[in-house]
């Protein structure tokens, strides 16, 4: 039976799921709920946490934005620093499919939708309404009923900044220190230290650094 949040107070919510779901495994940090957080754990499902998770991170006084975490059958999150995910974000993970997260943050109206692998290193700003997806959600197969277009990674490097409405999609390395702009669909490798502009984005420029 999946396992889904108690809904009657926010500190049984806190309770259940910090102390007493067999579904998280915690080295050291907890979850942290803020305002109408939801988090779904199907059966062999895994959170490993090495640092805390804040979802609905920065709520507004009397916003009722959700935020949401679903996590399939063998998926698996690990936390490997203090991540945020801001409110009205949300993260599915699919079957089989394995999410990692450094220290950084996801703002508000992001959708991560990981199939297969995403890895989003330290020191990562994603900007409001991102969409991260390592698959198409929908088989694809030529002449010979073959697949062409299978789920396939995506790494996100250390100190990458991701503009407003940026779109990152399936196989797609971004380098260290990266910066993708505003609007831009990411369909290919990103080098460290460069801007990536454009649909489908590429390098407008070298040898940058941001901060």
């Amino acid at each position: 039976m999946p396992l889904k949040q108690p809904h009657s107070s926010l500190n049984l919510r806190d309770i259940f799921f910090n102390r007493f779901c067999p579904n998280i495994r915690k080295h050291q940090g907890k979850i942290r709920f803020n305002g109408r957080a939801i988090c779904t754990l199907d059966a062999g499902a895994g959170i490993y946490l090495c640092a805390d998770l804040s979802l609905g991170h920065n709520l507004v006084n009397h916003c009722h934005a959700e935020t949401y975490l679903k996590m399939h059958k063998d998926s698996q999150l690990y936390v490997n620093g203090y991540f945020k995910v801001f409110y009205g974000s949300s993260i599915e993970i699919f079957p089989g499919g394995v999410l990692s997260v450094g220290k950084g943050y996801i703002n508000s109206g992001c959708v991560i939708s990981c199939a297969k692998s995403i890895t989003i290193e330290d020191g990562a700003a994603i900007a409001r309404g991102v969409k991260i997806y390592d698959s198409d959600h929908h088989k694809i197969v030529d002449e010979h009923n073959g697949a062409v277009n299978c789920p396939k990674p995506i790494v996100i490097k250390r100190n990458v900044l991701v503009g407003v409405n940026a779109v990152i999609l399936k196989g797609v390395t971004i380098g260290e220190g990266a910066v993708i702009a505003a609007g831009a669909v990411v369909t290919h490798n990103v080098a460290a230290n460069c801007i990536a502009a454009g649909v489908p984005a590429v390098i407008i420029r070298q040898n940058i650094n941001w901060s």
